[in-house]
């Protein structure tokens, strides 16, 4: 599957079931765990549980030649340019550095509603309101963290100016 169509694949099956409840800082990076469920491809009703977290480095300001940096995702690209697919499809993400550290994959039985509830409840056991929760297709489960990242990033957007104009105003730049 070339990257243009896994990318509008991931984009129309996967779906957040729980975000990080805070929004990314403005000024230091931000750590984005997740919880990757997708259906085992080799034995049927059982659930992947792929682990790990996005550390999202403050954006920059956009300029030609400062180009987004993705690390970790595993993204065959065959010769494509994430970055430019990405803005050809208007997924806004400032140019930055994303770096996903892929920490273990688990198996759990079925089915995923199941699968999905009892993750859920277990960080809501634990208060970790930090934590998302994404059902994905296996094959593209990668994109699919990749885009959560870029929804975050979408969500912080207004804050994260307010924050960086008040901060420049109070340094007596504006």
């Amino acid at each position: 599957m070339e990257l243009q169509e896994a990318l509008h694949y991931a984009s129309e099956r996967s779906t957040v079931i729980r975000q990080r409840k805070n929004l990314l800082y403005t000024f230091g990076s931000t750590r984005l765990p997740y919880v990757c469920l997708s259906e085992c491809p080799r034995n049927a009703g059982d659930i992947l549980l792929h682990t790990g977290q996005i550390t999202a480095e403050p954006p920059k300001i956009a300029l030609p030649g400062r180009p987004f940096q993705f690390e970790g995702f595993d993204l065959e690209t065959d010769g494509e340019d994430l970055s430019q697919i990405l803005i050809a499809r208007r997924i806004a993400m400032p140019p930055a550095k994303y770096t996903n550290k892929s920490d273990s994959v688990k198996t759990a039985p079925g089915p995923m509603d199941a699968a999905v509830e009892r993750t859920v409840n277990r960080l809501d056991q634990t208060n970790d309101s930090r934590t998302a929760v994404i059902a994905a297709p296996h094959e593209v489960w990668n994109l699919s963290v990749l885009l959560y990242a870029g929804s975050q990033v979408i969500r912080s957007a207004s804050s994260n100016v307010a924050e960086h104009i008040e901060h420049l105003r109070l340094q007596g730049g504006l």
